[in-house]
């Protein structure tokens, strides 16, 4: 037995990466473009697009790699009495060159030139050279005297220019330690996943694991306590490394593609649909396939919005009907602790989250297909009604297709940002340009409700597999109230009703949705 708080104390990253990468992507975050709204001016929009030009910053940093020289030189003592009028010529040189910089971009940033600390920090070393010329034409120090202390400062300040380079710098040293990190952070969100599989999986055959109802209520407890414990902690992993969840789930769903293959070349084997040799020749096709996914790139970036509605199995990659859907959605950004819509709400729309976690939780029970809750009817424990969603989730849809109250209330664990489409706007492409869209969501959440009934029913040994063969074949159907219809003949294996209720009319048994229709029921 395993507890949350085990894998994550074993699969915890190094502190000192974690805490080298925190001050580094504050630097980047500091460094950032913010170019902010030019003037209406002539003279500061001329400045605002001199600055924001990637010359000038490439300019910036020659000069600070030029300046190197002349300050090492001040350093070494008897080259500084050799060069003493040199060296004090080109500091003066540099340091008109730093105050026009800095001229340039307040005029360019105006407020928004303050507010960053890499222009407050180069603003407070060009002030110091400005102090050490006025000190030098003054004659109030001397700096053929060495060991004065005031000299020994100035000549510090002065090197101080050279950490300008860090800003040209950073974001590779940031990448560095993320390529050093992600191989942790990948182990870690690896193990929490596959434990909140493991936990969902026993909660499918737990009556086949324990055969009294007080042993079941103890396990069930247990593992729906840890469950929810370890999808928090990955929610939290998920909004933290983003990159990481996304390499992750590639990779997985490579590698169950590839399993499928190696399933199905086998089950083609043993019927001797291929031969022998040449499944042995598929099968090191697929091995060559798994090894690459092994030195698949450790981040890949999460996909922007336009990106995600392309994976929206109910807009089918049609470039008219995501059109149609940018129209009038929008995105919207919820703080941490905020509710989305509460439980009897009436539905608005559909949210599509882009990144954070959200937690759905039902006061009572009812039904709802979109998390497809365990059926009281069919086990010995009550409902689960508390879950967590992680960024690429779609919540609303079913309330949306009824036009029913919400059965669950939506609560931001972390800052929430989603895509909201309106429902109004969705029955204008129902009713208008894309009457297919509906029958395709429909089979979207039909198919998410069967694959976890049949996987009730089904033997733990090669479940996916099993469950593909199953669902590769599924079709939608719509019955109208009080029609007596018949359900089971030599064509079909599983009945799922997703929606509403049914009588048996043979045993007079109601069944209410989400729920595996048993074969002895006929009509």
């Amino acid at each position: 037995y395993m507890s949350p708080e085990t894998i994550k104390n074993y699969s915890e990253s190094r502190k000192l990466f974690a805490f080298i990468r925190k001050v580094l992507l504050n630097w980047v975050y500091n460094t950032k473009k913010e170019k902010g709204v030019p003037s209406r001016y002539l003279i500061l929009r001329v400045c605002h697009k001199i600055v924001f030009a990637d010359e000038f910053e490439y300019i910036g940093y020659l000069v600070v790699v030029m300046n190197v020289y002349p300050i090492v030189l001040s350093w070494i003592s008897h080259l500084n009495n050799i060069y003493d009028l040199e060296i004090r010529h080109s500091n003066y040189y540099f340091l008109a060159f730093y105050i026009l910089e800095a001229l340039l971009k307040m005029a360019a940033m105006r407020k928004e030139y303050f507010s960053q600390a890499w222009n407050l920090f180069e603003l407070v070393i060009t002030s110091v050279g400005i102090t050490d010329v006025i000190l030098i034409e003054t004659e109030a120090i001397n700096y053929d005297l060495d060991l004065i202390e005031t000299v020994v400062i100035m000549k510090i300040v002065r090197m101080l220019r050279i950490l300008r380079l860090l800003k040209l710098i950073t974001p590779k040293l940031l990448q560095i330690i993320d390529k050093k990190m992600s191989h942790q952070m990948s182990f870690h969100y690896a193990i929490i996943k596959g434990y909140v599989q493991g936990e969902a999986d026993v909660l499918n055959i737990i009556d086949q694991i324990a055969s009294s109802n007080q042993v079941k209520q103890i396990l069930l407890k247990r593992v729906t306590r840890n469950m929810e414990n370890a999808m928090r902690e990955l929610g939290y992993l998920e909004y933290d490394h983003p990159e990481i969840a996304v390499t992750m789930k590639t990779k997985e769903e490579i590698n169950v593609m590839l399993n499928m293959a190696k399933e199905i070349v086998k089950t083609f084997r043993s019927k001797g649909i291929i031969h022998k040799a040449e499944g042995a020749e598929i099968n090191k096709l697929i091995m060559a396939k798994k090894r690459e996914v092994l030195d698949f790139q450790s981040i890949i970036k999460p996909p922007s919005v336009e990106e995600i509605l392309y994976h929206i199995s109910w807009l089918n990659k049609d470039d008219d009907c995501i059109q149609f859907i940018q129209e009038r959605a929008r995105i919207i950004t919820y703080d941490c602790g905020n509710d989305i819509f509460e439980e009897g709400d009436e539905p608005k729309g559909i949210y599509i989250i882009i990144s954070g976690m959200v937690k759905l939780k039902r006061a009572k029970p009812g039904i709802d297909a979109d998390q497809a809750p365990v059926e009281p009817e069919e086990k010995g424990y009550p409902l689960l009604f508390t879950d967590y969603v992680l960024s690429g989730e779609i919540i609303g849809e079913l309330n949306c297709l009824i036009n029913e109250p919400m059965k669950y209330s939506a609560t931001c664990k972390t800052v929430v940002e989603t895509y909201f489409i309106p429902k109004s706007h969705l029955y204008e492409g129902f009713k208008t340009s894309f009457p297919l869209m509906q029958n395709k969501m429909w089979r979207k959440i039909g198919l998410g409700i069967t694959a976890q009934k049949i996987r009730e029913d089904l033997s733990y040994e090669d479940w996916n597999y099993k469950l593909q063969l199953k669902l590769s074949n599924v079709y939608i159907k719509n019955i109208p109230r009080t029609t007596r219809t018949v359900i089971y003949d030599e064509n079909v294996t599983h009945v799922v009703l997703i929606h509403g209720a049914v009588e048996d009319c043979q045993f007079r048994k109601v069944y209410k949705a989400p729920f595996l229709i048993p074969v002895t029921c006929h009509q």
